[in-house]
C-alpha cells in the first residue's frame, strides 16, 4: 500500500514539476498577448488584429515566442524530475513534436514520463562502462539515443493515436454547432476548467478560433469567459478559505488573480491535481454558467486572447463581466463548501 501511495506522489509531484516550469512561459506569453490586441487597432485589418501596430505587433510576436516554450518546457520538466538533466534534451524535442503536431498537452504529459523513464534505463545500461567513458556516455550517448528513440515513439505512435484523440473532441463540438448556442456556449465554457490548459482546454479554444476566423465571434466569449474562472475560484478561494489552503496554495492563489486578468487557466492545475473532484467540480460549474452566460448576454469578441485587458474591445462588456462574476461566486461557494481543510484534506488523498 505504502509502495502504491509512493508511487502516486511521485506521479503527482512529476506533473507538478512540469508545470511549475511552464506556468512562467505561459504568464509572460500571454499577458503580451493580451497587451498587444488592447494596443492595436482592429480597422486597420481584421485578419490581422493584435499586429497592425508596431507597438502591437512587437507584443504579439514575442508573446507567441513565449507560448511557444509551453509544451517543450512541460515536457522537459517532467522528464528532469524523473531522470535529471539528461532526460531534458529529448523531452526539449518531444514537446516541440506535440506542438507541432496534434497531440497537444496530453502527448506532451505521456511523453514527459515516457523520456524520463526511458533515460533512467538508459543510464542503468550504461552505468557498466568504464569511468574513462562518462564524458562519452552523458554528451554523446544518452542524449543521442533517446532522442532518436523519442522521436520514433512521438511521431510513430504518440502523434498517429493521442492526435487522433483531439481531433475527434474537436468534431464531437462541431457536431453540436447547430444546437442551442447558450448550450454549446456552457459546452466550451466547461472545457476550459476540465483540464486547464490541458488537451480538452485547448481543443475547446481551437474550436472557437475556427469559428472566429469564419467570422463568428459568440464563441470565443464563451472560451475567453470560462478560462478567467479556475485562477478566480481558487485564488479567492485560498484567501476566503485560509484553513482550507496551504500557505504554500494561497501564495499561488495570489499568482493566479493576477494570472487571471489575462485569461491564463493554468495557474489552477497544481489546484486541480492535489483535489481533482472539489476544485475541478466548481471550476468546471462555474466555467459553464460563465460560457453560458455570456452566449446569452450578447458578449462577442474578435480577440483570440486576452482576459480582462480586452475588455474595452467587447461587444458587451457589462455582461461578460456580469457573467464571470456569477461562474465564480457560484464555484467559490461550491469550493468553500465542500472542501476539507488543509491538514485533513492531505490526511484524505494519502489515504
Amino acid at each position: 500500500m505504502e509502495t502504491v501511495e509512493k508511487k502516486k506522489n511521485h506521479f503527482l509531484e512529476s506533473i507538478l514539476s512540469g508545470v511549475n516550469y511552464m506556468l512562467p512561459c505561459v504568464v509572460a506569453g500571454g499577458i503580451m498577448l493580451g497587451v498587444s490586441f488592447l494596443l492595436d487597432d482592429i480597422s486597420i485589418n481584421p485578419d490581422t488584429y493584435g499586429t497592425n501596430l508596431p507597438l502591437a505587433a512587437f507584443f504579439n510576436n514575442n508573446g507567441n515566442i513565449m507560448f511557444s516554450f509551453m509544451l517543450p518546457v512541460f515536457c522537459a520538466g517532467i522528464a528532469f524530475y524523473i531522470a535529471g538533466v539528461a532526460g531534458i534534451p529529448a523531452a526539449l524535442m518531444a514537446g516541440a513534436i506535440c506542438r507541432d503536431g496534434d497531440s497537444s498537452f496530453l502527448g506532451a504529459l505521456l511523453l514527459g514520463f515516457v523520456v524520463g523513464l526511458f533515460v533512467l534505463l538508459l543510464k542503468k545500461l550504461l552505468a557498466k562502462l568504464p569511468e574513462t567513458f562518462t564524458i562519452l556516455k552523458d554528451l554523446l550517448l544518452i542524449p543521442l539515443i533517446s532522442v532518436i528513440v523519442t522521436a520514433i515513439i512521438a511521431q510513430f505512435l504518440v502523434e498517429p493515436i493521442i492526435g487522433t484523440l483531439n481531433l475527434l473532441m474537436n468534431s464531437g463540438l462541431q457536431s453540436m454547432n447547430g444546437s442551442s448556442q447558450i448550450i454549446l456556449g456552457a459546452v466550451l465554457g466547461l472545457m476550459q476548467s476540465a483540464d486547464m490548459g490541458g488537451p480538452i482546454n485547448k481543443t475547446a479554444y481551437l474550436f472557437a478560433t475556427a469559428a472566429l476566423a469564419n467570422g463568428q465571434y459568440v464563441l470565443m466569449s464563451a472560451v475567453l469567459a470560462g478560462a478567467l474562472i479556475p485562477p478566480y475560484v481558487t485564488g479567492i478561494s485560498s484567501l476566503l478559505f485560509r484553513k482550507k489552503f496551504t500557505e504554500k496554495e494561497r501564495g499561488q492563489g495570489i499568482t493566479n488573480l493576477i494570472m487571471g486578468l489575462a485569461g491564463i487557466s493554468e495557474g489552477g492545475i497544481p489546484f486541480l491535481l492535489k483535489d481533482p473532484l472539489r476544485v475541478g467540480a466548481a471550476c468546471m460549474i462555474g466555467s459553464a454558467i460563465a460560457g453560458g452566460g455570456s452566449v446569452l448576454l450578447g458578449y462577442s469578441v474578435m480577440a483570440p486572447f486576452g482576459g480582462f485587458f480586452i475588455l474595452p474591445l467587447n461587444a458587451n462588456p457589462f455582461g461578460f463581466v456580469l457573467s464571470v462574476v456569477l461562474g465564480v461566486a457560484v464555484g467559490v461557494v461550491i469550493l468553500g463548501v465542500t472542501k476539507k481543510e488543509a491538514a485533513e484534506a492531505e490526511v484524505e488523498i494519502a489515504n
